[in-house]
């Protein structure tokens, strides 16, 4: 069902990073119930085939490309091609990033933390970096980056690896900066930081023991679903939220209340 709060014309066309699975893909399918176009960006080829062939069977106008997020002219490069196709950017949701199970500092190589900041974190200010012009001549446009719970409050049941937390807590850093930067181009930019949220990628790496044991710090008693995080980012790009800039939307059942 269409959300009486958004309409077709509002969000004409959407990039998403990490769009294959998982939040990424749960994004790209709500904005397309609302009628927009997408820009779909993630490594995993065979995954990202399978959402475009989805999406475009319902009608929906995709642009799907097997994209390293850390590659500067890659990013560039499919900006430049969206904004021939689509003459514009009007949301980018940089949900790419990831870790592959826990670590501690000492376990953590030097090439594992730079992979991972890369990932987590330069991929945002790169994918942004080639965004932003598009947006600035259009005197308009929303940014939302998915950040973490880990980056606002690790726990031991949840922090992940060290490189995760650090990244998603520089991610909110860099959104407040560009709140400032870009608020008098009319573009506005904020984060949303889940909890814990299952998805298959995450289910790899983490056992249902695990997800139990997280649940429990949990006052709602329970772990994420996509869905649920999609919502405050559909929210993000609506209408209402309109002056809503450098701001955290922590949806993570009540673990972090601030």
């Amino acid at each position: 069902m269409t959300d009486p709060a958004h309409k077709a014309e509002d969000v004409q066309t959407v990039m998403i990073t990490g769009a294959a699975a998982g939040i990424g893909a749960g994004v790209a399918a709500g904005f397309a119930n609302l009628g927009a176009n997408l820009v779909l960006a993630d490594i995993d080829e065979e995954e990202l085939a399978s959402l475009d062939n989805n999406l475009t069977a319902r009608g929906v106008d995709v642009l799907a490309s097997r994209t390293d997020v850390t590659s500067a002219a890659g990013l560039k490069a499919l900006v430049n091609a969206a904004v021939e196709r689509f003459s514009g950017i009007d949301v980018l949701v940089v949900a790419a990033g990831g870790f592959s199970g826990s670590k501690t500092i000492e376990e953590v190589s030097d090439e594992e933390w730079e992979a991972g900041v890369a990932l987590n974190l330069s991929s945002a200010f790169k994918t942004a970096r080639a965004v932003v012009p598009v947006m600035k001549r259009a005197r308009a446009g929303r940014i939302i980056m998915i950040s973490s719970a880990s980056g606002r409050m690790p726990t031991n049941v949840a922090a992940g690896v060290c490189y995760y937390a650090a990244s998603k807590a520089g991610l909110l850093g860099l959104t407040r900066v560009l709140a400032i930067e870009l608020g008098p181009y009319g573009v506005t930019v904020n984060a949303v930081a889940p909890g814990t949220t299952y998805t298959e990628r995450v289910a790899k790496f983490r056992s249902l023991e695990t997800f139990d044991r997280i649940a429990e710090t949990v006052p709602l008693g329970r772990i994420s679903t996509v869905e649920e995080q999609v919502g405050p980012i559909l929210f993000l790009a609506s209408p209402p939220a309109r002056y809503i800039t450098g701001a955290t939307l922590d949806v993570n059942g009540g673990r972090l209340m601030l």
